[in-house]
């Protein structure tokens, strides 16, 4: 079989406070350093999510580390994140990966095959076509335990994968 999934690139994990995770990350277990982002409007005014003007508030802190990227997420802002946090608590979210099919056609496949659209699907609306982020939370919940996150590559711009 071909798997879907070419290249894994991060683990994404729900926190309640990212710089006291980071900090017990790094004193206790020796993981860091941190480049922690308030990922909100004034990085990106002009985010759709779920096809809607509206913006995913939180603070997200980045380590590689062997070999990939370890995210913590805190979500600042009523949304979909600080629901999950509220339902489930801290832990693991997501893993994220590169496909080996175009964006939007991963983005069908996974519609067909569980029935479910994305769980959170953001764009940034700039006005030029083929710029800006683009990515979108596969809820693969039932089916392998957690959500995966796509990006669209052909787009340039927003955060480096």
């Amino acid at each position: 079989m071909n798997t879907q999934f070419s290249k894994f690139l991060q683990i994404g994990i729900i926190v309640e406070d990212v710089e006291a995770a980071t900090k017990r990350y790094e004193e206790e277990y020796g993981i860091g350093p941190w480049n922690i982002i308030e990922f909100g409007p004034k990085m990106f005014p002009k985010m759709l999510v779920n096809g809607e003007p509206g913006m995913l508030e939180m603070k997200n802190a980045f380590c590689q580390i062997y070999g990939f990227e370890l995210e913590l997420i805190q979500p600042v802002s009523d949304s979909p994140y600080k629901k999950w946090l509220k339902e489930h608590g801290p832990g693991l979210h997501h893993i994220a990966v590169i496909t080996r099919d175009g964006f939007k056609d991963v983005i069908s496949e996974h519609e067909k095959l569980t029935g479910k659209k994305p769980w959170i699907w953001c764009k940034e609306d700039n006005g030029k076509d083929g710029e800006g982020m683009e990515f979108a939370y596969l809820d693969l919940v039932k089916e392998l335990g957690l959500f995966v996150e796509i990006y669209n590559e052909d787009k340039k711009g927003g955060l480096e994968a």
